[in-house]
């Protein structure tokens, strides 16, 4: 039985149902906290100075760069407060964050930092193909974790 459950959040139905994977594994043990961690990658518009692009074409594209970015956190907050509500109804300690960076790299360093127990995550299903070429969060978290990684499909 887990007492520390780490759940990653990134707005997919997916991870909706790790957090449902979580609840279940947490019901039933009093010490059992879970933690939503939604990692928001940094807005990074790949522009070079060149006479053809001005710095305030630049300035603009990191602008709307970063619109997006907090757009899709704001969207993705959402969906882990309706989670968390999810978690309370059953009792449930829970606890929600968002941290700014590159997702594997920020769920592992938060697993290792706050001593979680298991990591419960959503698999995308990107297929074999390009899964193998391009990695995958939920690969990379898998590789690197400091303690059981759960895959929810």
């Amino acid at each position: 039985m887990y007492n520390r459950i780490l759940v990653a959040v990134d707005g997919s139905e997916n991870a909706l149902r790790a957090v449902r994977e979580a609840v279940r594994m947490a019901q039933g043990n009093p010490d059992a906290q879970i933690s939503m961690i939604t990692a928001v990658p940094l807005a990074n518009p790949v522009f070079g100075y060149t006479p053809l692009i001005t710095p305030q074409q630049v300035e603009d594209a990191e602008r709307k760069a970063e619109a997006e970015v907090l757009k899709k956190a704001e969207e993705v907050i959402n969906q882990t407060k309706q989670a968390a509500e999810l978690a309370k109804k059953e009792g449930l300690n829970v606890q929600s964050l968002v941290q700014v960076g590159d997702p594997a790299q920020t769920i592992i360093e938060y697993a290792a930092k706050e001593n979680q127990e298991v990591i419960v995550m959503g698999r995308r299903g990107m297929g074999v193909l390009k899964e193998l070429l391009l990695g995958s969060v939920s690969g990379k978290v898998l590789q690197s974790a400091p303690c059981p990684v759960l895959l929810v499909h």
